[in-house]
């Protein structure tokens, strides 16, 4: 069997089996603490430009780590994150952020075939690549999620970033309440930035 029909059929089993516990967690994700500050990085986006943790600031951000040919959650997660784009639509200051796990199949003209695919035409949804050992130590210890057996293992988590570039929550990126909740948590986050800007 294909290794990577085999990691998405064992990844569908997890994840059902872990489905009553992600609702819970998700129902009571509502504690925006400031878990920890982006560290320092660079990154290039799927138009071959910069991408550092600057662009974070003055920014909400809702960031994940994926890969084009991911057969497993990465069409879920897509999914979730394009019909988040579509919905701030209007909202300048709510950006989408996908880091690829697979950067050798994953180059900018990839990321800019999947990006249209999505369509996705302006800034507000980044692609982000670079050389493996880079995204391993920036997943790991920047967002402190395992980063070992890559592509596959890459996490399932979308990533909640306040203005300030501090990572403020973790939500299952697959997971339908763990979705709703995140909308929530973005919408306040948003009403505390425009409080700060007036």
């Amino acid at each position: 069997m294909n290794k990577y029909i085999y990691f998405g059929i064992t990844t569908v089993i997890i994840l059902a089996l872990g489905a009553s516990w992600t609702i819970k967690k998700a129902s009571s994700s509502h504690s925006l603490k400031n878990i920890k500050q982006v560290p320092n990085f660079s990154l290039i986006n799927q138009n071959g430009d910069s991408f550092t943790e600057k662009k974070l600031k003055n920014k909400i951000s809702v960031l994940d780590f994926m890969f084009t040919n991911c057969p497993g959650p990465c069409p879920i997660m897509s999914n979730n994150m394009n019909e988040l784009y579509k919905s701030y639509g209007s909202v300048d200051q709510v950006q989408f952020i996908s880091i690829t796990v697979d950067p050798e199949n994953d180059n900018t003209s990839q990321l800019k075939k999947y990006a249209e695919s999505y369509g996705v035409y302006d800034e507000r949804w980044q692609f982000l690549t670079s050389e493996i050992e880079k995204i391993k130590t920036l997943k790991q210890e920047g967002f402190m999620l395992y980063a070992g057996e890559l592509p596959q293992a890459h996490a399932i988590k979308f990533i909640l970033i306040d203005e300030k570039g501090n990572i403020r929550q973790y939500y299952d990126g697959t997971d339908d309440a763990s979705m709703a909740v995140l909308r929530k948590d973005i919408n306040l986050l948003l009403k505390e930035f425009k409080r700060i800007e007036t």
